[in-house]
């Protein structure tokens, strides 16, 4: 395919495609194994935990960033604006882990939440749902009603879920406003940003797009899924770091990765 900014060549990627198989399969490998067996080192895995969110996200931007390149950093394109909100969005996140950390490691916050780091892991959520939407204005004509219902029932059941598990114990808290305010946005962007997905997936599902779409769409639902499960655990005060649900935020942050990779491969 021609290059959005003009090329006509595709960029020879640095690496085959099995070595970046290989290599985000051993990364990913080695990060489950860190958790799972975090019982003969219980002292590192906080610190740990704390530092491999910021270098998973930072996979991601790379990967987000390497699209960029292939495609072109233009805003005027509804194609080339998806890749550059997708880079935005990984690089608020990237910086929300940075940040974090330094709660944790310079300022001895154990769990720094509401912080200054929820300002950037919810501004990541806009250029990331702008970039899912400006690639279903590219691509919309695909859509039937049939695709449409499915998705609308997929989005509503995981909205029925949030609104009986995640919000309840969170409104039940006598908490701060500002946390009160986080509690209840993060469950609102985070189905802002699965409803997308989903919608997308039900278009292009069983077309050349959907391979990548489905690995974007596990880095959501994985992500999503983190985030849910940490405000409830944080609501229960039975959250700590270390804990699986940060590998699920790691294996999101991967497949996010994984899925800039996929398109670039095949696109």
């Amino acid at each position: 395919m021609k290059r959005e900014n003009g090329g006509t060549g595709a960029v020879k990627p640095a690496l085959s495609p099995r070595t970046v198989y290989w290599l985000w399969s051993a990364l990913t490998a080695g990060v489950v194994a860190l958790f799972a067996l975090q019982g003969f080192y219980p002292s590192m895995i906080g610190p740990a935990s704390n530092v491999l969110p910021a270098v998973c996200a930072a996979v991601a931007l790379v990967s987000a960033l390497s699209s960029v390149r292939r495609y072109g950093a233009g805003v005027v394109k509804s194609f080339q604006a998806t890749w550059v909100m997708f880079a935005a969005g990984t690089c608020l996140w990237a910086v929300a882990e940075v940040v974090w950390a330094v709660y944790y490691f310079a300022l001895r916050v154990a769990v720094p939440y509401p912080s200054a780091a929820d300002f950037f892991y919810m501004g990541g959520y806009v250029p990331m749902l702008l970039g899912v939407v400006s690639y279903l204005r590219t691509f919309r004509q695909g859509m039937t009603r049939r695709r449409l219902v499915a998705a609308v029932v997929a989005v509503a059941a995981a909205a029925v879920c949030v609104v009986a598990f995640v919000i309840p114990p969170e409104l039940g808290m006598s908490e701060p406003f500002v946390q009160r305010l986080a509690d209840i946005s993060y469950p609102v962007l985070d189905l802002s940003l699965l409803s997308v997905t989903v919608i997308s997936l039900a278009i292009f599902y069983g077309a050349s797009l959907s391979r990548w779409l489905l690995t974007f769409a596990a880095a959501t639902i994985s992500y999503v899924i983190a985030d849910e499960l940490f405000l409830y655990m944080v609501s229960a005060g039975t959250y700590y770091n270390g804990s699986m649900d940060d590998l699920i935020f790691l294996i999101g942050y991967l497949l996010f990765a994984l899925a800039f990779y996929e398109h670039r491969k095949r696109f």
